[in-house]
């Protein structure tokens, strides 16, 4: 009878301290990457003076953050002759804002949209209970499953090819609709599902 009880407990223990099944992919949850953003304002341009005595320029080194709040430094070679008297300016090309519209089909003319892009924030048309969303890499992307509606299946991937948002696939499950949404770099996200879909946004 000790043996058994024994026998339980050690099983017990086990189940406890046991790995996750190996053979589910590795994704990232959402929620496990909540960076600091020291600045919030987007870096437009600086001018760097340099004392009398420069006279060539050698090296541009930018300290930077990671989206997981990591600070690293790229190195970049440069040479060439400079004039003290002109600042040096390093600055950032901003692109204009994006917002990029697809239609439905005229037979699911309920819905205005498929999606709906303005610069780093998507919607995307569908009705049904957002059961999960992750982030996977290699790709970049955004998972959603939601309860399934064939109103919103599409076979074909829809191609963006645009700053943030690359593509959008769907694919049928057994239980679910899977929606991916592709990025074109590493980002964290916000979700907030409405009636008539899910708003997203990348930063």
């Amino acid at each position: 009878m000790n043996k058994r009880i024994i026998f339980c407990i050690m099983l017990f223990v086990s189940l406890l301290f046991s790995r996750d099944d190996p053979f589910v992919p590795l994704v990232v949850p959402k929620d496990s990457i909540r960076p600091y953003y020291g600045e919030t304002s987007v870096f437009d341009k600086e001018e760097i003076s340099l004392p009398s005595n420069a006279r060539l320029i050698k090296k541009i080194e930018i300290t930077y953050q990671n989206i997981d709040g990591s600070i690293e430094t790229k190195s970049v070679a440069v040479s060439g002759k400079i004039d003290w008297r002109m600042p040096l300016v390093v600055s950032q090309i901003l692109d204009k804002p994006i917002s990029t519209n697809t239609t439905l089909d005229s037979k699911d003319s309920s819905m205005a949209n498929v999606y709906k892009i303005d610069n780093n924030n998507i919607f995307i048309a569908y009705e049904g209970k957002l059961l999960r969303d992750f982030i996977m890499k290699n790709p970049d992307r955004i998972v959603l499953d939601f309860d399934i509606n064939m109103k919103y299946y599409k076979k074909n991937k829809i191609d963006i090819n645009n700053p943030y948002f690359t593509s959008i696939k769907y694919g049928l499950h057994d239980d679910f609709l899977r929606i991916v949404v592709e990025l074109d770099g590493s980002y964290i996200y916000d979700i907030k599902q409405t009636q008539n879909g899910v708003n997203i946004n990348v930063k």
